[in-house]
């Protein structure tokens, strides 16, 4: 009896679902005035529950491009077991005509922008 991809009944073995990949933050960089202008972000695999790549820092304009385009992006908070994604990121547009990101939804304690790590540096 002829086989088909090693399987005795000639049906092609099932293919893994394609990860679902989200954008995830896990530290920000904060100007004077305490608005984001740069993330350590990645994606993640929510299936598996891991990053999907290493993480990289990124301007904030790069996650306002993801927003825009229709990409989910989270807020990582630290916990005692690692990260929890808590909230999700929202475009913000400035009377001058900047874009920024900002947590979406009413203020909730120990879950905002200060309460996330922090990008070492200047």
């Amino acid at each position: 009896m002829a086989t088909t991809h090693g399987n005795l009944y000639g049906i092609a073995p099932a293919r893994p679902p394609a990860p679902r990949l989200v954008h995830a933050v896990s530290e920000v960089r904060l100007d004077a005035g305490g608005r984001i202008v740069a993330v350590r972000w990645g994606e993640v695999d929510i299936a598996r529950n891991d990053w999907s790549g290493p993480e990289v820092i990124a301007p904030v304009a790069a996650v306002v491009a993801a927003l825009n385009a229709g990409e989910p992006v989270f807020a990582l908070f630290p916990s005692e077991h690692g990260h929890v994604p808590e909230r999700h990121f929202i475009v913000v547009d400035y009377d001058d005509g900047r874009q920024a990101i900002a947590l979406d939804g009413p203020a909730t304690h120990e879950r905002e922008v200060h309460d996330m790590g922090r990008i070492a540096g200047p």
